[in-house]
């Protein structure tokens, strides 16, 4: 039988346990109640599903699934989140299970096209309308066997709130979200009325070979959040922060939200941090004159080198606090669109004030 999980959000690392979490756990604070944001991840257990299936008997397939679930309370609302080109399940913990301890079940299906890279290929040049078709259709399926996971997986029992739903993504994920909230490509609709909400994180702006015009967001009628930063370029000279900001321009009014954070790069919506290990620091000093007067003479080796360090810890930081601002941005959008709580309204619009951001709303 599977092994289940539960971990405290804190950690990224999990610690097996039964199907049942333990009372002690359960005494922890409630994390569907009112809260102020923070991106530090809650102290509020969470159970993993590190591998499930799920048979799709009309494809003949079997999607795998990783899942995080608030182990106190419930129902609670659900989001299913999809992974971007050549990622997978397993892909964005820093997100999802930040979300599961602050109040949601999430699930994160893995595509047809895991594992894949681009090799320096424009997506549309790699996916066609069948590949994309596919990524949708794992979503629908997901929420159409909500009762058979619940069945395969017992501790699920009482966790899935099916009235209130939120879809994701990153990248070719943001894409797949974006067909279900009402886009068109191809001339191609997969709306789904039960989502409530859409996250699109590095969104795509028209792009022909993805058979997206100006008018393929004429439909979108729920609340859309499209997350982008000042450094998300895309594989090719055209897929600036500017293109990606016209999927919210070409969206019609009504709860559509655009956030561009300072200093984000395409992969910062994956949580992933500067490499503090540089090659100027594998390499050792070299030989060099230096100005006796002057203990910190910039020709000194040693100086450069403690330059350098500050400099990839400040990186560090910087997109530690970048993936900080992503955590707490699209939580709040959540709770603003799916729980239906003000607090995440309220939050949104306080956004608007903060200089490291570009907010927009219509």
């Amino acid at each position: 039988m599977m092994r289940r999980l539960l971990l405290p959000a804190l950690l990224f690392t999990f610690a097996a346990c039964a199907s049942r979490p333990d009372q002690t756990a359960i005494e922890m604070a409630d994390p569907s109640a009112p809260r102020s944001y923070t991106a530090e991840a809650a102290r509020n257990p969470v159970g993993v599903i590190p591998a499930a299936t799920l048979r799709d008997t009309q494809r003949n397939k079997d999607i795998e699934l990783f899942i995080e679930y608030p182990t106190k309370g419930g129902p609670s609302p659900l989001i299913v989140w999809s992974h971007g080109f050549g990622g997978s399940s397993r892909g964005y913990v820093g997100l999802s299970s930040y979300w599961a301890a602050n109040g949601y079940v999430v699930i994160k299906p893995t595509h047809a096209d895991a594992g894949r890279t681009l090799e320096g290929t424009d997506l549309g040049a790699a996916q066609t309308a069948a590949d994309w078709r596919n990524r949708a259709t794992d979503i629908r399926v997901i929420l159409d066997s909500l009762d058979t996971l619940v069945r395969q997986y017992p501790e699920l029992e009482g966790k899935i709130d099916r009235e209130r739903i939120g879809v994701g993504g990153h990248s070719y994920g943001a894409f797949t979200a974006m067909l279900l909230s009402g886009a068109r490509a191809g001339g191609e609709t997969f709306a789904d009325p039960r989502i409530d909400g859409v996250i699109a994180m590095s969104p795509q702006g028209p792009n022909e070979a993805l058979g997206l015009t100006t008018e393929s967001w004429t439909n979108v009628r729920i609340p859309v959040l499209y997350m982008t930063g000042s450094l998300d370029q895309g594989a090719t000279d055209v897929q600036t922060p500017e293109w990606r900001r016209q999927a919210f321009e070409l969206s019609p009014a009504g709860d559509k939200w655009f956030v561009s954070i300072e200093g984000a790069r395409h992969s910062s919506f994956a949580g992933q941090v500067a490499n503090i290990t540089t090659e100027d620091l594998r390499t050792p000093p070299q030989r060099t004159t230096r100005d006796p007067r002057d203990p910190r003479d910039p020709r000194d080796p040693m100086t450069r080198q403690q330059q350098q360090q500050r400099g990839s810890s400040s990186g560090f930081l910087r997109d530690r606090a970048v993936f900080g601002t992503i955590r707490t941005t699209s939580l709040a959008f959540w709770d603003a669109y799916v729980r239906k709580e003000a607090s995440g309204t309220e939050y949104l619009r306080g956004l608007t004030s903060r200089g490291d951001l570009q907010v927009v709303t219509k």
